[in-house]
């Protein structure tokens, strides 16, 4: 029993470092108020300090069960952060990759340029279409990717993460007053 709780501390632990070392690599630098990364290297560090007291200290069965348990806890709390915070990179890293290109089309009172960009997707079948977090029509976009093989660009992408951040103080704000 012991090497199984051993081998399944050491998968988290692994897991874990392979996760912390992808969070950190793609990082986004806009958002790093957000301490979920912070979070997830404290309960890895607490969670291998722990590990190696438990292999240090073979002797006292009680207090290596209590120091177990606390390894097996912190791995999990910084595998619950480090899930989250991919979740948020994954999204970040699509958003990225279907607007990055599209940005120098943008303006503000003309359609000339994006009208160019269409029509070099319409002929390369690329189409695109942005989807609005407040004015969705669902139907009308599950027919476009269905029927029509256009790509919708998420909710998630219309509005930046720095957006969101932002957004998050000013809620924040509003509560207190």
């Amino acid at each position: 029993m012991k090497i199984k709780i051993k081998q399944i501390t050491l998968l988290l632990f692994l897991v874990n470092a392979i996760f912390i070392l992808v969070n950190i690599k793609y990082k986004d630098e806009i958002v790093s108020v957000i301490p979920d990364l912070d979070y997830a290297k404290l309960f890895f560090y607490l969670g291998f300090i722990s590990f190696i007291i438990y292999l240090i200290r073979g002797k006292l069965k009680k207090t290596l069960t209590f120091i177990l348990i606390i390894t097996i806890i912190s791995f999990c709390f910084s595998m619950f952060f480090n899930l989250r915070l991919a979740k948020d990179n994954y999204n970040r890293i699509q958003c990225n990759k279907g607007m990055s290109e599209y940005y120098k089309y943008f303006e503000f009172k003309s359609c000339k340029k994006i009208q160019k960009r269409f029509e070099e997707d319409l002929i390369n079948g690329e189409l695109k279409y942005f989807q609005n977090k407040y004015n969705s029509a669902l139907e009308f976009e599950e027919r476009l990717k269905d029927e029509y093989g256009i790509e919708l660009i998420g909710i998630n992408c219309t509005q930046f993460t720095s957006m969101k951040c932002y957004n998050n103080l000013i809620k924040d704000y509003i509560k207190k007053r």
